[in-house]
């Protein structure tokens, strides 16, 4: 796959009005690495919020993943001082979110989607909160662009079903608190991640295209015995959109991969009961609103990974000093609107928490204990 990497020379002028800082105490070991795909619309809006936030314009990086739109001339146009670096192939944002970790040339990489807008402390703050001890990720609270006030990400984690939990979803920005968490699990939308740690741990699954892969790469990462922290204030802003039907594929086939790849033999058994309820479910839904094809091409895509399994399982086996027992959890599950129904389905989707939970209580003691070796039992 030919690839190229660019880079312009003089800078063009910042837009009237807009207030450009160049910081001589922007963090030295933290590049930035955009992973744009179709990205001329809103890639203005996130490189200026980085421009605000005092970042250098030679310390980003843009890798395009096989863009046909604009992406390339804006950036040649209008911020030829930023690296750019061209995937030919649009696998998804892993391929691009690998390139940009390995071939970092600091330690800590600041991952960004194209349609994220930092707030101006955010990079200093998570730089900050890097410094806890076993800390290999700094997560923002994520809020939506389009209503700022409300909360898209904070405090996620990781369901035993597989699931994200989300517990501050669509609540104030207030309602989050004043302190520094450790969380389970985190968005892809924006992470600054240790480079060296990210590599240990086996990068994204490039397999995935999208959905769970970043549940998954944070995963491992606490697996591995590392932290995920999430300082407030550190803030960035995330345009969201309707995702259309096709992602279930990848969300059924990525779900159960993950679960296949990650969960210690014990596990997977003793939920085994859950795991066969809430594919009943899920098959049911699926089927009733149209998507039955689509759920069963989910499982023949899950069976192609199949042969690749042992393998897979004894690298993150290797890994491994954290058992599930530790970072898994019950909790409320994020379920996409188009998919939750009235009323009468919310009802029934809280009883369903309810009874996942009281599950999770009871055959949580059986499962490994603590810190072990890795024995993938």
């Amino acid at each position: 796959m030919p690839e190229t990497l660019q880079r312009g020379g003089s800078r063009t002028k910042p837009s009237q009005g807009v207030r450009t800082v160049n910081r001589p105490d922007f963090p030295r070991d933290v590049s930035v690495a955009i992973v744009a795909h179709n990205a001329a619309a809103t890639l203005p809006d996130t490189l200026q919020s980085l421009r605000e936030a005092g970042c250098p314009e030679a310390r980003i990086t843009v890798v395009d993943v096989a863009s046909t739109d604009e992406t390339a001339a804006y950036l040649s146009r209008s911020a030829p001082g930023v690296h750019q670096r061209r995937l030919d192939a649009n696998r998804g944002p892993g391929p691009g979110r690998n390139v940009a970790i390995v071939e970092c040339p600091t330690p800590w990489v600041l991952l960004l989607d194209a349609d994220v807008m930092v707030e101006a402390d955010t990079i200093d703050l998570l730089r900050r909160a890097a410094e806890t001890p076993g800390a290999a990720i700094a997560s923002p609270v994520v809020i939506h662009a389009d209503r700022p006030d409300l909360i898209q990400y904070a405090d996620t984690g990781f369901h035993f079903i597989c699931e994200a939990v989300n517990p501050y979803l669509d609540r104030p920005v207030e309602a989050r608190g004043t302190d520094t968490r450790d969380i389970g699990a985190a968005s892809g939308c924006a992470l600054l991640i240790d480079c060296a740690v990210a590599a240990e741990v086996g990068l994204f699954d490039e397999r995935y295209f999208i959905g769970k892969e970043d549940g998954d790469f944070t995963h491992r990462v606490r697996l591995a015995g590392y932290r995920i922290v999430e300082p407030p204030r550190a803030r960035v802003r995330h345009r969201s959109r309707r995702r259309g039907s096709w992602l279930f594929y990848y969300q059924i086939r990525n779900r159960w991969h993950v679960i296949l790849k990650n969960y210690e033999v014990r596990t997977i058994l003793v939920l085994l009961p859950a795991f066969v309820l809430h594919e009943a479910l899920q098959a049911i839904v699926l089927t009733a609103k149209g998507h039955a094809v689509t759920y069963f091409r989910a499982w023949a895509g899950l069976c192609r990974l199949l042969p690749a399994l042992a393998a897979d399982r004894a690298r993150v086996q290797r890994i491994r000093v954290r058992s599930d027992r530790e970072l898994l959890k019950d909790g409320a599950l994020v379920v996409r609107p188009d998919l939750a129904g009235g009323n009468l389905t919310g009802r029934a989707r809280h009883g369903y928490e309810r009874m996942l939970g009281a599950y999770w209580r009871a055959i949580r003691p059986v499962l490994s204990p603590g810190r072990r070796n890795a024995s993938g039992t």
